[in-house]
């Protein structure tokens, strides 16, 4: 009831809202959070919808700040909401390959297949308001999508997808897993460090392939460490510049034991620089996102 009372609101504030004839004004994400009982998409929020899961078997709906829901797969048979003159985007999952796609109204309902980078995607778009349908993708690695379709003059989700909260999981546990052996490796090698201090969520990168890119970055007790390639020569040992808005500023200390660079301090954003100039240069830099979302 309490749905349908928040749904009807977000409806009649549309209508006064004067919306010009034939457009239909897109939900926010604030309106999918009220009436779809969706928890806002972050970092934090794909780690509990994954310890949800592996608790209860029970996963929630996600909804990101461009109005995107992710529904758990497997846990609902979501129904989506398009309009006339607009288009919904549903993302499948990556990787998947689509098999065949059934709509119960191929007349007066449009759905195309396209594919973003890997990622298998369908456009639907309703011919006229008030109709209702259903829709079953199925696809190559054994898959099943089902959802309900409704159109209306008024309104629209613009986008949905569908996330797999077991390999949510399985992802999550072989991340903590190579992190907990990399801190066991660090102890091992350095000596007087605390693993249970340490941060691994860097990530490093080389415009042209020529720097030097370490194994693994982390950071705790006041120093950063980086882990470099075993074929690394003494010779080869980069410098290591600080960097504030995407440009170098000062050298910063650092020195190499067994196979370490070991930094003195732990800059946000830093510099590897092993040639004249930018010709042979490395970029890492602290996460401040988890690029599982994107």
């Amino acid at each position: 009831m309490q749905l349908k009372i928040k749904l009807a609101a977000i409806l009649a504030m549309l209508a006064a809202g004067g919306a010009v004839a034939g457009q239909a004004p897109m939900i926010t994400s604030q309106d999918i959070y009220e009436t779809q009982d969706a928890i806002p998409l972050s970092d934090r929020a794909t780690h509990e919808a994954a310890d949800t899961w592996l608790k209860s078997g029970t996963a929630p709906n996600l909804v990101g700040t461009n109005g995107k829901v992710m529904y758990p797969y497997g846990q609902s048979r979501p129904t989506i909401t398009c309009a006339p003159l607009h288009v919904c985007v549903i993302n499948l999952q990556q990787g998947e390959h689509i098999t065949n796609i059934s709509i119960g109204d191929s007349v007066r309902w449009l759905v195309q297949p396209a594919d973003a980078g890997g990622q298998p995607v369908l456009v639907a778009k309703p011919t006229q308001a008030g109709l209702v349908t259903n829709l079953v993708v199925t696809t190559k690695e054994g898959r099943v999508y089902y959802l309900g379709l409704v159109s209306d003059k008024k309104y629209y989700v613009p986008e949905v997808g569908f996330y797999d909260p077991q390999q949510l999981v399985i992802t999550m546990q072989s991340k903590a897993a190579q992190d907990a052996d990399a801190k066991k490796n660090v102890v091992a090698t350095l000596g007087n460090v605390d693993p249970s201090k340490l941060d691994f969520d860097y990530s490093c990168n080389s415009d042209d392939d020529k720097g030097i890119k370490p194994v693994r970055v982390f950071a705790g007790s006041g120093h950063t460490y980086l882990q470099m390639p075993p074929d690394m020569k003494y010779g080869d040992a980069p410098a290591v510049f600080n960097m504030v808005d995407g440009k170098k500023t000062e050298l910063i200390n650092s020195r190499l034991i067994n196979g370490y660079f070991i930094i003195d301090g732990m800059p946000r954003q830093f510099k590897l620089a092993t040639g004249v100039g930018d010709d042979a240069t490395t970029t890492c830099e602290h996460n401040t996102h988890s690029g599982f979302w994107n």
